[in-house]
């Protein structure tokens, strides 16, 4: 049981229970819609890697299903998997977030970007040699996309895991990332 319970609709501002209506049904959202003026903003960041990024789907997927295993988050790395295999990743490269770095399951743009995380995940400040090994693979833009998608899970992480919020009973059908852009505005 999450330690906070789940806002009920009634307990949502209207933006924020329309919001929530249109999103995937996973507990994350459920409870992020109780955050009040921080729900949409949340979303709209999110949603602009997840569906609008720089970064191409497997490396982004890998690089979260990381800091899911970094940080010990089983509801992450339930639904991160899924979306993993939602997206066509192969099995050896979805376990292979959790092992030795680097690794021949990964190019050697997703091992510096593995290993950036790895850093990111146990210090403030990345060492510059990593930072430039991912520099030389992304760019600039893409570095800093990097960087923000780490940080973002970092949080998302600690708010699952603080509030033990559950994997729920059944999982939702395909991956939810369409449904994120719709209710962000941003269907074309």
């Amino acid at each position: 049981m999450a330690r906070l319970p789940y806002p009920t609709p009634e307990d949502l501002t209207p933006a924020n229970r329309a919001l929530l209506e249109g999103l995937p049904q996973l507990n994350i959202f459920k409870m992020l819609a109780g955050s009040g003026p921080s729900f949409a903003p949340f979303m709209a960041l999110i949603n602009a890697y997840l569906n609008e990024g720089l970064l191409n789907a497997e490396l982004r997927e890998l690089v979260i299903l990381r800091v899911g295993h970094l940080c010990g988050s089983a509801y992450e790395l339930h639904q991160h998997v899924r979306v993993s295999r939602v997206l066509g990743l192969s099995e050896p490269r979805i376990a292979a977030t959790s092992g030795v770095l680097p690794s021949s399951h990964f190019s050697e743009a997703e091992n510096a970007c593995l290993a950036l995380a790895d850093d990111l995940t146990a210090n403030v400040k990345g060492k510059s040699a990593l930072v430039d090994a991912v520099r030389k693979h992304l760019g600039d833009a893409g570095t800093q996309e990097l960087i923000i998608i780490i940080g973002v899970y970092l949080l998302v992480c600690r708010f699952l895991e603080t509030l033990e919020i559950e994997i729920e009973d059944t999982d939702i059908a395909g991956s939810g990332l369409e449904e994120i852009k719709w209710s962000m505005g941003t269907n074309v």
